[in-house]
């Protein structure tokens, strides 16, 4: 929507003053054929010396003009000169769209980078685009007040996000879609996720976002879903220094009491375990753990009172000039940290018949630190020329304590004291380098490394059971007491290469070259305590908040307490994936108004997984495959407002690493166990794309996309019963589908005043194979929701020539959709729908300082589950949680 910056008008309209010595004329100028906005055009009354440039919107705004009417020279190098009457009092918009002159053209070479952060750059990059992308840049982010790529992709027609982060596009998961940055692939430290943590990247190092849900052949193939690009920032306008801070908190949170088990320093600090201790044998190890303190934390947990959350970003961009050519230097480094207490939350396991056989209430208390930073170096030479370094760095670090009590299957009173560390970590390196030989030849390279961690360092618990009016520590196996620490490690390699040949007037031919090496290391270790010898006499809450009264290293010791340590080869395994490509597309204009985007591309894919099977023996699992990607992409331009767009293409779904290989695999303890499979191959995907988008010169617009997918033999999750346990698995299906409608608009209510829309409308089938222990044997895709709902509406009135007021109410509706597959009798897990409403409101004081506004998740809903048992009908909650209203106030400043 409209920025807070500079954006002069919501419709880029013109506005009267109602002074009766002199009126004020607002307007914006664009190009007559892209409507892009031009920067730096003149407008001059004519007669006087009383004039303006446009901004980087295109916007002006020129006071104080005398009499009753003026005209009004607009002039722009390249193009003619225009002249305007305005009259006074007239309420008419003043939209001026200025025509190229062919023959100034000819004469004049300009050399201009396009501001892709605003709303109206943006919508002109979708309108040309040769397929059919959605997009938002960080002005509009910032107006809706959307804090990392997570919440901004959520805004994007039939995106919905699940839980821990996955990515649903149209109805198809995290393993149908792709992440990019700046164009070329990063990894992801998520070893559940193909997709990276999108939560990762916070918005002020984010340019803007570019959701395609069609594929082109310069891409890796292995999306049906969507492909999800990040464009961090870059110095392309004014010098600038800008400071800005925040102060927020959860309503449910602050001045609460928050609760913390022991840690060994602060979220800035990753734990780690001391490598002896995996590499001793194991009779050495349970004679070291008599003696000495393993891993200097206990399982005590604090209490403190919660603080407010505070985040700060420091941002700082410089133009230089070196013989005459450009070089540029953008740096942004941001920190924040949130608190998140859930009270009286529930979950609980049913049997077919309806009885309840798990049943927990619980309390969690979270706490979160963000840190990100981004570098750019731009150097532009022989006018055109480009190159180009990018960093950035990201580590999102949470601490989640956890108070549980109710009752098993067995009809114990457990209460557990549990607490999960979770830190991701990513480097990225990106070199880019553009060059122009002539009018129609161009050479495109770049390659980047990206280093990934996901650590789980020291997840604790400890278990009680209420008998009587007595607790004691559980002891029904050695599994409730115990610490696990494990450690992901992902590193990718990537280059690209590509030439580019301009023919006719518009036509266009590209080939290229790709490279992907991708690799990973996991390792796990486990800690069991035996508490057989130890009876201690527990006191309620204070003891079992304090447990270093009885469980101690006097205890080990004396013998009782005893640590053994559990690191089986199965325990941890490598694996990568080497894809070489190559591709030919083009574009071809075989009418004025018609564009064929065809290519094909090719691949060679190499997957492997080195592992250990339960017995302790080696295996490695290969998948290896040549295929061929063709990519159709048509649009067709009844005039210069309305596009018809076509696709059609065949795409891949390779599986993942932990699913391709038959171990039995979990990543923490608590979690699902997963047992990969030998035999599963790729799927593929066959998707076809109808799409009708009509723009308007004032930013208004509309479109409606019909979508269908024929899905070759899909990856699905499976489960099965091992020893009355569920364990995971994967089959390849015989096929499934996904088909729906989306529709989207953005319209000017009144000056000012916009809305904006979009809803998608989605039906998934899958059947499965036999041999599963699941209910349904033919179902909707998990994760899929039948219908999504985004609205906002925002006002934008400016109040002299830089004080601004933005203002928007953002919803999102997120329907009914599968959160676990029912097995044994018993239905689906469906999560119900979801309403989401915030609240933010920015002003701009002046050209430095600026205040926000922000309150998150107004309607406070529960989030719950239900299942649905077949034998009675009945469907029955099996989950409830509420994170609860938060809000937020900053301020920032610029020097």
């Amino acid at each position: 929507m409209i920025g807070a910056s500079k954006m002069c008008l919501a419709a880029t309209a013109m506005m009267i003053s109602v002074s009766a010595q002199a009126f004020t004329v607002k307007g914006v100028v664009i190009d007559n054929t892209t409507k892009e906005p031009l920067i730096g055009a003149t407008v001059q009354v004519v007669g006087t010396s009383t004039g303006a440039i446009t901004d980087i919107d295109g916007c002006f705004e020129i006071k104080d003009i005398k009499g009753k009417s003026c005209t009004l020279l607009v002039q722009y190098v390249s193009y003619k000169s225009q002249e305007i009457v305005v009259e006074k009092g007239n309420k008419e918009e003043l939209v001026i769209a200025l025509t190229s002159d062919e023959q100034q053209l000819g004469e004049v070479t300009v050399v201009a980078r396009k501001n892709l952060e605003n709303e109206r750059a943006l919508m002109v990059e979708r309108q040309k685009s040769s397929v059919a992308i959605e997009n938002i840049g960080s002005k509009e982010m910032s107006i809706k007040g959307i804090s990392n790529v997570e919440e901004g992709v959520k805004k994007i027609t039939g995106v919905s996000v699940a839980s821990a982060g996955q990515i649903i596009v149209r109805g198809l998961g995290d393993r149908y879609s792709t992440t990019t940055l700046n164009g070329l692939p990063i990894a992801s430290p998520n070893p559940d996720n193909k997709l990276i943590p999108l939560d990762l990247f916070p918005t002020s190092t984010v340019k803007n976002i570019t959701v395609s849900k069609v594929y082109e052949a310069n891409s890796f193939a292995d999306y049906s879903g969507a492909h999800i690009d990040i464009g961090t920032k870059e110095q392309t306008g004014e010098d600038f220094f800008s400071v800005s801070f925040n102060v927020g908190g959860k309503f449910n949170t602050l001045g609460k009491d928050m609760y913390r088990m022991d840690q060994n320093g602060t979220l800035f600090k990753t734990p780690s375990l001391d490598q002896k201790l995996r590499d001793m044998e194991l009779l050495e190890f349970e004679e070291y753990a008599k003696k000495n303190s393993l891993f200097g934390t206990t399982f005590d947990v604090s209490k403190k009172t919660a603080l407010p959350e505070f985040g700060g970003n420091i941002g700082f961009g410089k133009n230089f000039d070196v013989n005459g050519n450009q070089l540029s230097l953008l740096a942004s480094v941001g920190i924040s940290n949130e608190q998140q207490a859930m009270f009286d939350s529930s979950v609980r396991t049913l049997e077919a018949t309806g009885t309840t056989l798990n049943d927990f209430s619980y309390d969690s208390y979270s706490n979160e630190l963000k840190i990100a930073g981004l570098g750019s170096l731009g150097y532009r030479f022989r006018t055109q020329d480009q190159l180009s370094y990018t960093f950035f760095y990201a580590r999102n670090a949470v601490d989640t304590y956890m108070y549980r009590e109710g009752y098993d299957y067995e009809d114990h009173n457990l209460i557990g004291s549990n607490s999960v560390t979770h830190i991701y970590s990513l480097q990225n390196h990106q070199l880019n380098g553009k060059h122009f030989f002539g009018e129609q030849w161009s050479l495109n390279w770049g390659g980047s490394y990206s280093k990934t961690a996901s650590d789980e360092p020291d997840r604790r618990q400890i278990m009680f059971i209420r008998e009587g009016n007595s607790i004691n520590l559980f002891k029904l196996n050695r599994q409730e007491t115990m610490r696990y620490f494990g450690v992901l490690d992902e590193k990718e390699w990537v280059g690209n290469l590509s030439g580019e040949y301009k023919f006719g007037a518009q036509n266009k031919l590209q080939a290229g070259f790709t490279y992907k090496d991708k690799t990973r290391d996991y390792a796990s270790t486990r800690f069991y305590y035996n508490l057989n010898k130890l009876n201690p006499t527990i006191n309620g809450e204070e003891d079992i908040y304090n447990p270093s009264g009885f469980l101690n290293q006097e205890a080990i010791e004396n013998g009782e307490v005893s640590i053994s340590r559990s690191q089986q080869p199965k325990d941890s395994y490598t694996a990568g994936n080497k894809i070489y490509a190559g591709y030919v597309l083009a574009d071809i204009y075989p009418l004025e108004a018609l564009l064929v985007n065809v290519g094909v591309r090719y691949e060679s894919s190499n997957q492997w997984v080195d592992y250990a099977d339960d017995g302790g023996k080696r295996h490695r699992r290969e998948l290896k495959t040549n295929d061929l990607f063709p990519a159709m992409n048509l649009r067709y331009q009844f005039n210069k407002q309305q596009n018809l767009r076509f696709s059609f293409s065949r795409t891949v779904t390779r599986p993942s690493f932990i699913e391709m290989a038959p171990f039995l695999y979990q990543e923490s303890y608590g979690s699902a166990q997963i047992r990969g499979n030998a035999d599963l191959k790729n799927g593929y995907n066959y998707n076809i794309d109808l799409r009708y988008e009509w723009f308007f010169d004032n930013g208004d617009m509309f479109s409606a996309t019909a979508y269908y997918k024929h899905l070759e033999n899909p990856i699905e999750q499976i489960q099965t019963l091992a020893g009355g346990a569920t364990v995971h698995s994967f089959q390849n299906a015989s096929n499934g589908m996904a088909t729906g409608l989306e529709v989207e608009f953005r319209k000017e209510l009144v000056r000012d005043l916009r809305f904006g829309a979009n809803a998608s409308f989605m039906y998934t089938d899958v059947k499965l194979p036999e041999g599963g222990a699941y209910t349904n044997t033919q179902r909707a895709l998990q994760g899929a929701s039948p219908y999504l709902v985004n609205a906002d509406i925002t006002y934008s009135p400016r109040f002299g020539e830089v004080k601004q007021l933005s203002a928007a109410l953002v919803y999102n509706l997120q329907g009914p959709r599968i959160q676990s597959v029912g097995i044994s009798g018993l239905g689906d897990v469906k999560q119900q729908p979801v309403h989401t409403l915030n609240w933010v409101t920015s002003f701009k004081l002046n050209e430095k300082i600026a205040f926000k506004l922000q309150v998150n998740d107004l309607l406070n809903q529960p989030v719950i589950f239900k299942q649905e048992v077949p034998s009675t009908g009945e469907k029955v909650e099996v989950e409830r949680f509420k994170r609860g209203t938060n809000f937020e106030i900053g301020v920032t400043y610029n020097l």
